[in-house]
């Protein structure tokens, strides 16, 4: 009798759609994943550029600046300002002025050591237009012009000597913007930032 070959068990359909089926939800699955990692990602992107945007509308810029000649007034006198080169407005917090490794709490202890005579004297009187500083909101593009010191009105060895001083003259400036976010310069152009501003109490007006 003639023997016949031997038979293949076959492997069932509905076994391999099974597997089959298992794998493709695990794409799914994974996809998913993928897909809501991914706008997540693009979300925290979009408030990360949100909130920069914010920051630098903003952001103020500090700059200290000085001159002697007023134009307005068309005399000689010597200028002292804050210059807000930033978009957004600054309160000034604190300000230390700068003078040959120097430092002192106010313009009345600056003129002392730089500029007026040791022994009291009239020519030790300072006459000044003064605008308080600390405290103060300067907008974005915007001067103060804190201190305006007229030749005509001052001793003329006062004033010229402070005239030449002055370019040694810096001031350390704190200041936040309308945010929190607090600054300090003492060079034009440099800005660090900083968790926030000390209080300093100067020991005369601060000018």
């Amino acid at each position: 009798m003639k023997k016949e070959p031997p038979q293949e068990t076959p492997i069932l359909e509905s076994n391999k759609a099974g597997l089959s089926s298992e794998k493709l939800n695990l794409v799914i699955a994974l996809c998913a994943i993928l897909i809501s990692a991914a706008s997540f990602y693009a979300t925290y992107l979009q408030a990360d550029a949100a909130e920069r945007q914010v920051k630098a509308m903003t952001l103020p810029l500090i700059q200290f600046s000085h001159g002697n000649w007023d134009k307005i007034k068309q005399s000689k006198t010597l200028q002292f300002s804050l210059v807000n080169g930033g978009v957004g407005p600054a309160i000034i917090k604190n300000v230390e002025f700068k003078y040959k490794n120097k430092s002192f709490s106010s313009a009345n202890s600056f003129y002392l050591d730089c500029c007026l005579e040791k022994e009291p004297s009239q020519k030790n009187t300072v006459n000044a237009l003064t605008t308080p500083v600390v405290n103060t909101i300067i907008a974005g593009q915007s001067t103060l012009q804190f201190i305006e010191i007229d030749k005509v009105k001052n001793d003329i060895t006062f004033w010229d000597k402070l005239n030449n001083e002055r370019h040694y003259l810096t001031l350390k400036i704190c200041y936040c913007s309308m945010l929190g976010e607090c600054y300090v310069t003492e060079k034009n152009g440099i800005v660090d930032p900083i968790e926030y501003c000390p209080i300093k109490q100067p020991k005369s007006k601060l000018l």
